[in-house]
């Protein structure tokens, strides 16, 4: 045993030794090549004869930076990109100062917000004003340099000044090889500035260049070519914009004027003749009043040139906008804060936004650093321990409603996906909120759903009830004042659904018999739960009973539409759980349509001639689902909505009660079998010709689609104007909806391109697929 201890001893003094060859060796190799080893470009011998200052480049320098705040003054367009950028990066701020441990140390930040309203006294604004200042040589010079003034006896912060930053240079130091930020004094010596209380940045700074880089610079040049443009088109206007007299010499007319004895003179005496008789004329001519009338002999014609010019011209318009698109670029502005409005999309407008919101944040973030490190002086005279921190406001970059709306979207996908197995709930819990999840899902995807018992239908027998065929709606006759509510077709859900044609018409069937009975429980919840709200909300404000008082004093047929102040009772105490609801409904939703595009598609792809299967998780397909069972979730719940306050309000013109409001409720269509079956067969045959569709794209072999009417009593116009209607497969069909306008539809009931209801709601059409190979020609 001992030999083994001694060569196992031996082994690990051997792997020791190694390690430390090994160690030593790549130390000293990167001891040799310790230090920079590249040479800055301004490092040149000779800036070592002028106290080796970096000197500025050209575009850089003093003057330049002069020239460009005349510019930032003088000009329109720049005075107005001024005029945008502080009045948008100096929106408000706030500062707080954090403890080492990371905690807001309160008395220090309310220390800092007190010497924040007394520092900048020659701006007489405090930090604020003094942030105009910054952020406009941040603007203007792409620089910012600040300077904390500190009392005599240390024992406090006079003041924070701005300091032109081309007034400060950057110098090696020969001793120590650092950068130092120094000024140049009347007797041409630079003094050192102390990096403790003065600080510079620079903004977008060059390679060996710590000055940074004016972000408006390029206007130099526009604002050149401007003058000059205006220049020339002021001899354009003068020359061409303006009729001038063409006064001309008849030769012959003078040769026989002339007398004999000049021409018997010589060359020179007559030369000198026509001369000075040229010169008479030019004197008389140049000496007449606007309102002179002319005097002269047979020698002299006299006619107009200019105004009327036919030649080819410049197109002055055309170049002054490619001077306007220019002066807005070099500004870094957007054209419509510069009064020039460009027609972009919605899209594009927004993007825009969020880059020039960006460029904002990196002026604000120059400022940021340098008052942080002025604050933090402050900090440390008064002997407080921590870091100051400022914080902007934030700009908005989008619209709060449409980035809810994706929210709501991206959350009903997680659920979606916690349904699918494809994710568990932290998983996605994780992603939307950044936490695990707190508790079990909720499930909100029912898949089969056991018929509910269905109340008995309730009403008055005394009631007068009138049909009207158009509108699709009854107008029950109560008190002399017409009231409108809907009712349903008498042909079955089985079928309405079999009227499709298709041979999975039957299995579609049940799913929205299945969505029907889910649908209408979904509806009877909802209608409790108004109810309970109903008999426990506040009573209605009397402004809402003046208003109603109002207007029964004017003899009506037809009951007026529910005031303002009477929607907001209702939205605040009786529907006030408005997007729960479309969350709720939007996973109902999810469920049986994702159930009907499988079957469609399966079905689509069994009736090909390919060895390909429907794929149920194509993204594309996917895509289609969310924001399709989102939006009729959003329209559903919203006409829900409308539903309550048309009853409540039905109830409350006649007499409000909590009986009669319950009673009308009860009674209302928006929650009764005929919705709940409107609803599903809307969707369910939607989401059908939706498999179809995503299953023919699958298959790759359709080139295009003919669109097909279901030519039966209630087809829309529209919808049969479209019969026949060719279009390739990936291209959509231009259908007409009740008004006439043409909308998008890549199949029967697309909502992809947002069509009005019109064109969509019950549609029974569907379209024709073209095979490669057969006939196509698009109409």
């Amino acid at each position: 045993m001992a030999f083994w201890d001694w060569l196992s001893f031996s082994k690990k003094r051997i792997d020791k030794d190694v390690r430390e060859i090994v160690r030593s060796s790549t130390r000293a190799r990167i001891r040799s090549t310790g230090g920079r080893q590249t040479r800055p470009k301004w490092e040149e011998m000779f800036t070592w004869y002028d106290s080796g200052i970096i000197q500025r480049e050209e575009f850089q320098s003093k003057e330049m930076m002069e020239s460009l705040r005349l510019i930032r003054d003088l000009s329109p367009d720049a005075s107005l990109a001024v005029w945008n950028i502080l009045r948008l990066a100096n929106s408000g701020h706030d500062v707080e100062v954090q403890k080492p441990n990371g905690t807001v140390d309160k008395k220090a930040t309310d220390l800092l917000n007190d010497y924040a309203k007394r520092m900048g006294k020659l701006y007489g604004g405090g930090v604020d004003q003094l942030i105009n200042v910054l952020l406009l040589t941040n603007y203007t010079q792409g620089a910012i340099a600040l300077e904390v003034e500190i009392s005599e006896d240390s024992k406090d912060v006079v003041d924070f000044h701005a300091v032109d930053p081309s007034t400060v240079d950057f110098r090696r130091n020969k001793d120590t090889q650092e950068l130092e930020l120094v000024q140049k004094q009347t007797d041409g010596t630079y003094k050192v500035l102390n990096p403790e209380t003065v600080f510079y940045h620079g903004t977008d700074p060059d390679i060996d260049s710590p000055q940074g880089r004016s972000p408006i610079l390029p206007i130099m040049q526009i604002i050149f070519f401007q003058v000059q443009v205006l220049r020339d088109l002021q001899k354009v206007v003068h020359h061409q914009g303006h009729p001038r007299f063409d006064i001309s010499i008849v030769e012959e007319a003078i040769i026989s004027n002339m007398p004999d004895h000049i021409k018997n003179q010589g060359p020179d005496t007559v030369r000198d003749f026509v001369q000075g008789y040229i010169a008479d004329v030019e004197e008389q001519m140049s000496n007449l009043e606007p309102d002179s009338d002319f005097f002269h002999t047979d020698s002299i014609n006299v006619d107009l040139a200019g105004g009327a010019t036919t030649g080819q011209m410049v197109n002055v318009e055309r170049l002054i906008a490619v001077i306007n698109q220019q002066m807005v670029a070099s500004l870094k502005q957007l054209p419509i804060l510069m009064g020039r409005n460009e027609s972009v999309t919605e899209t594009h407008g927004s993007i825009q936004w969020q880059i020039y919101v960006k460029g904002i944040e990196s002026l604000q973030r120059g400022v940021k650093r340098v008052l942080e490190r002025a604050y933090n002086v402050v900090l440390q005279i008064n002997g407080l321990q921590g870091s100051a921190h400022i914080t902007f406001d934030e700009l908005q970059t989008s619209d709060r409603k449409a980035d809810a709306e994706a929210e709501s979207i991206e959350t009903s996908t997680k659920i979606m996906q916690i349904n699918q197995g494809w994710i568990d709930n932290d998983e996605a819990a994780n992603e939307m909120v950044g936490h695990p999840a707190v508790n079990d899902p909720i499930p909100v995807n029912p898949i089969s759903v056991q018929p509910s018992e269905e109340d008995p239908a309730e009403g008055d027998p005394n009631e007068e009830v009138q049909t009207d065929q158009n509108q699709d709606r009854t107008l029950r006759v109560i008190g002399g004042v017409k009231k409108k509510q809907n009712f349903s077709r008498s042909e079955s859900l089985d079928d309405y659904i079999n009227g499709i044609n298709e041979e999975w018409s039957s299995e579609l069937a049940d799913i929205a018999q299945d969505a029907r009975r889910a649908y209408l429980r979904s509806l009877k919840e909802q209608r409790d739960l108004y109810i309970e709200r109903v008999k426990k909300a506040p009573a209605p404000p009397t402004r809402i009973l003046v208003e109603i008082r109002s207007l029964k004093s004017v003899k009506r047929e037809v009951l007026p539409d529910p005031t303002e102040a009477f929607i907001y009772w209702v939205r605040t105490n009786i529907t006030s759980d408005h997007f729960e609801q479309i969350t709720a409904w939007n996973g109902k939703i999810t469920g049986f349509m994702q159930q009907a595009m499988e079957l469609a598609g399966a079905h689509t792809l069994a009736s090909l001639d390919t060895d390909i299967v429907f794929n149920p998780r194509d993204s594309v397909m996917l895509r289609w689902l969310q924001e399709r069972s989102y939006r009729e979730a959003q329209l559903i719940q919203g006409a829900t909505d409308e539903f309550v306050i048309s009853a409540l309000w039905n109830a409350m013109y006649e007499e409000y009660s909590i009986p009669a409001a319950v009673d009308y409720l009860k009674t209302d269509f928006g929650f009764s079998e005929a919705r709940a079956e409107r609803i599903a067969r809307t969707e369910i045959i939607s989401a059908g010709r939706s498999g179809q569709y995503h299953g023919d794209m699958q298959s790759g072999m359709v080139i295009g689609k003919e669109w097909k009417a279901a030519h039966q009593d209630r087809t829309r116009e529209g919808h049969l104007e479209a019969d026949g209607q060719v279009v390739a497969f990936d291209k959509p069909f231009l259908v007409a909806n009740k008004d006439g306008q043409l909308e998008w539809l890549n199949f029967p009931g697309d909502m992809t391109y947002s069509p009005d209801a019109s064109n969509v709601i019950n549609c029974r059409c569907w379209y024709k697929r073209i095979l490669e190979g057969e006939p196509f020609e698009e109409t």
